[in-house]
């Protein structure tokens, strides 16, 4: 794939969630080439977005190859026959996750906007102080609602249950069950302050749950899992921080699917992005514990089979088992 997106067995179908569902839960992974957009549509029609990607070429290039990834994104939307976003969640206020707001609301209409709060971080190219929206996203906010949550909020978004589990360095209060992975792992120097910052969020349908914690750094991630999981079972996994290293604890998650919005173009970022999908897959798979949420149906190929831990997934477009490998859906019935 040219842009970003390397993925774990990644399944174009997948089914068993909520039997006699009329319709699917899509979630399409936009190719950003470094950032992240990801859409969810709910079989009640309703969209949920989480993040947005540049505003142009990269964060340094904010007037090269302008309104890019709002392209895109509205690209897709036409694919999955949405002519609006219901509910979009700023992860955090970084240029590749958050900077293309504007360009998006001039392409789609959007109803309610979802952040952590003011930025935490300076971002020039963003026009952005710390403790301060910028620009674009106060803008944004002038044509529709906006909601800061902290965790144990809720975002809502109809058919879905969608659960605030990290916000601002600060995990969800819930007990969940003993994590046996965090044993001896080593706390790591601190993530920059919007990395720190980031909103994680569990999304639920019928028995299927997807995960997305933005670029929740290491430090974040052992006191969201640790000593307790209080995240519990996924299926699919936006992996943190475009693929980085995951703590052992988060194999306790135990996704059957894992994606990585991951890096530029591997001519460009000397094979870290094909690097990042095998550490992530080694560490999510090496530790893998039973997984009691039931077999995916019959007939899935051995190469899109998750049952047994997730499976590097070939990257090369041609290889992709999508329909549009540029921009990877799953569709959960």
């Amino acid at each position: 794939m040219r842009g970003t997106l390397a993925a774990l067995g990644l399944a174009v179908m997948m089914a068993g969630a909520a039997a006699g569902a009329s319709k699917t839960l899509d979630i399409y992974f936009i190719d950003t080439e470094g950032g992240q957009a990801t859409l969810l549509v709910s079989p009640s029609g309703e969209t949920f977005m989480i993040d947005v990607g540049f505003a142009g070429l990269d964060t340094p290039n904010p007037d090269k190859d302008v309104g890019r990834d709002a392209a895109r994104i509205a690209g897709v939307a036409k694919i999955a026959k949405v002519t609006r976003i219901d509910t979009v969640l700023a992860t955090h206020f970084h240029g590749d996750h958050a900077g293309g707001i504007a360009h998006l609301t001039e392409r789609l209409p959007v109803r309610t906007l979802v952040d952590h709060g003011p930025a935490t971080q300076d971002a020039p190219t963003m026009k952005q102080k710390a403790g301060e929206y910028s620009e674009d996203w106060a803008a944004a906010f002038a044509k529709g609602q906006h909601k800061v949550v902290t965790p144990g909020d809720t975002i809502a978004v109809k058919g879905l249950n969608v659960t605030v589990v990290e916000a601002l360095g600060k995990p969800i209060e819930r007990a969940g069950e003993p994590n046996p992975n965090c044993s001896s792992i080593q706390k790591r120097a601190d993530g920059n302050p919007e990395d720190t910052a980031s909103v994680g969020v569990v999304v639920q349908y019928g028995r299927f749950r997807f995960a997305n914690f933005g670029d929740l750094p290491w430090n974040q991630e052992i006191l969201l899992l640790c000593p307790n999981n209080r995240v519990g079972g996924i299926d699919v996994y936006e992996a943190a921080g475009h693929g980085r290293e995951p703590t052992p604890a988060a194999s306790a998650m135990a996704p059957r699917v894992a994606v990585l919005d991951n890096a530029a173009p591997q001519k460009r970022d000397g094979g870290r992005r094909r690097q990042s999908a095998r550490r992530v897959h080694r560490e999510l798979r090496g530790h893998r514990q039973h997984d009691a949420r039931g077999a995916l149906p019959e007939g899935v190929s051995e190469r899109r089979r998750l049952l047994h831990g997730v499976q590097l997934a070939h990257e090369r477009d041609e290889d992709l088992p999508c329909e549009a490998s540029r921009h990877p859906v799953i569709h959960w019935r």
